[in-house]
């Protein structure tokens, strides 16, 4: 398998081997025609130089042999001078003098200097130009000059040579480029593919760096999220496990316990019948775990469905307060309901609405002495039912407030029988919450101080409107967002 490194680097070497070629080509015809248009120009040139040169001997040669024979040695050392052949001709088209063989004098150049101009043409590989000899606006003779294209031919080779070789050099320093390029980019994946696979073996404190400032930037930090994310989420499970284990240890040791005594016998019936209902709490105690285990996972699973009861929030608190009644009687407890009449009613299932006051009654019970008070006030606010219930218990420090939702968290570290609980209740009661879309806190001012827990819960936007007005009871109240419970409309 080719590795995208490899990939990379071949599709931009490619890729700028084919254009910088194309670009050569393109170059280089333009090169090629434009050197041999120099060299005929500069043909011309000389063409021109020589016209002027014989111009003043032209006009006083004389038809004899010692003119002809200056006439010759002037053409023949022109014609070294030109490094080419040179053909004299007279005004009539006719061939005069030359250094060479040369006789064909109908040439379209011969034609233009007779006309009075200088002209070049290439033909057969040859180069001619020719200029005509003028004395008072009258063409007394024309030069011709010819020369192979070998010499221009042998220019468009070196200038293309030296087009290759820029070429050449340019495509190694961007193939250069490209491998430098191809290695940044891979570079980061192949450190984002060893992360991956050392958070695979179990390895979660793995991150990459963050210092680019590009999309790979973006994917290391999200790859660094998702890795804290993961290795909390693991953390949470194992300590959820040995949590759960050592709650579910403790009841099943003490049932036990109290089960072989009852096997073996030997015990008075006043303590055979203490045995038999410690024995009792405990399976209660078991079974309450249990269910709120499986709440908690419905609840992080996406599978717990939301209710669509419509529950009266002052009927409930006095239920609810009329059950642990005779528990605070007992401990000479003061329990206060504080509600207004009117309040529109929640929706929701009512076990879920139980679960959810029934545990912030019995911590405000548990963490509170003998003596104390409990107060539940209810009030309407713009957009929910405001609950809020306070004691005046033994308060929590502010060390311990903001992990009191986590689960399995007790501000007793010892996990000591005093105040019984496994430490679920707080956790399940915010995830019921937000799962119907409302907000839950807690606040202390320390310890001694009290509890007093504030939880909104939404109610149909109507009511919100009117604040107090007819209630519409064919109104839905919620629309499903998925992932997040429900939320007031």
């Amino acid at each position: 398998m080719t590795s995208l490194r490899t990939r990379l680097l071949l599709a931009y070497a490619g890729l700028i081997l084919i254009g910088f070629t194309v670009l050569a080509l393109l170059a280089g015809r333009q090169i090629s025609a434009g050197t041999v248009q120099d060299f005929t120009d500069g043909l011309a040139e000389q063409a021109e130089l020589v016209a002027q040169g014989l111009k003043e001997t032209v006009e006083e040669i004389h038809e004899d042999d010692e003119s002809s024979a200056i006439l010759s040695s002037l053409l023949d050392t022109y014609a070294q001078q030109a490094s080419a052949d040179i053909a004299l001709v007279d005004k009539e088209g006719r061939f005069w003098a030359g250094s060479s063989g040369v006789t064909d004098t109908g040439t379209p150049e011969i034609a233009a200097a007779l006309n009075g101009r200088v002209s070049a043409e290439t033909r057969a590989g040859m180069a001619f130009a020719a200029a005509p000899i003028i004395e008072d606006d009258r063409v007394l003779a024309v030069i011709q000059l010819a020369t192979p294209l070998s010499a221009a031919q042998e220019l468009v080779q070196a200038r293309w040579l030296a087009l290759g070789g820029v070429v050449l050099a340019v495509t190694m320093v961007a193939g250069l480029a490209a491998f430098w390029l191809s290695a940044t980019l891979t570079r980061p994946l192949v450190q984002l593919r060893q992360a991956a696979m050392q958070i695979a073996q179990g390895h979660f404190s793995q991150r990459l760096s963050e210092m680019r400032q590009d999309e790979i930037g973006e994917v290391a930090r999200a790859f660094n999220h998702m890795a804290e994310q993961v290795e909390a989420m693991i953390e949470e499970q194992r300590a959820f496990a040995s949590n759960a284990s050592h709650e579910l240890r403790t009841p099943l040791t003490t049932i036990r316990l109290r089960s072989e005594a009852l096997r073996d016998g030997g015990l008075d019936a006043a303590t055979a019948q203490q045995y038999v209902a410690e024995i009792d709490d405990e399976v209660r105690r078991l079974g309450n775990l249990v269910q709120d285990l499986l709440l908690l996972s419905r609840l992080d699973s996406g599978r717990l469905e939301a209710g669509q009861e419509r529950i009266d929030s002052v009927r409930l608190a006095r239920q609810l307060l009329a059950e642990i009644a005779p528990q605070a009687e007992s401990r000479h407890m003061t329990l206060q309901l504080d509600a207004p009449p009117g309040l529109p009613p929640l929706t929701a299932a009512h076990a879920h609405l139980s679960i959810v006051f029934r545990n912030l009654l019995s911590n405000a019970l548990k963490y509170t002495p003998d003596g104390g008070q409990v107060t539940w006030q209810i009030r309407a606010t713009p957009h929910a039912i405001q609950h809020t219930i306070s004691d005046t218990g033994q308060g929590i420090a502010a060390e311990d407030l903001p992990h009191v939702f986590e689960r399995f968290y007790r501000v007793d570290k010892s996990h000591s029988r005093a105040v019984t609980g496994a430490g679920l209740g707080l956790s399940l009661v915010r995830m019921i919450v937000e799962f119907y879309g409302g907000t839950i806190s807690l606040s202390s001012e320390g310890i001694g101080q009290g509890v007093t827990v504030t939880l909104l819960w939404p109610v149909p936007s109507p009511w919100c409107q009117a604040r107090g007005g007819a209630y519409h009871k064919d109104q839905p109240p919620f629309a499903p967002v998925p992932g997040k419970g429900r939320h007031l409309l």
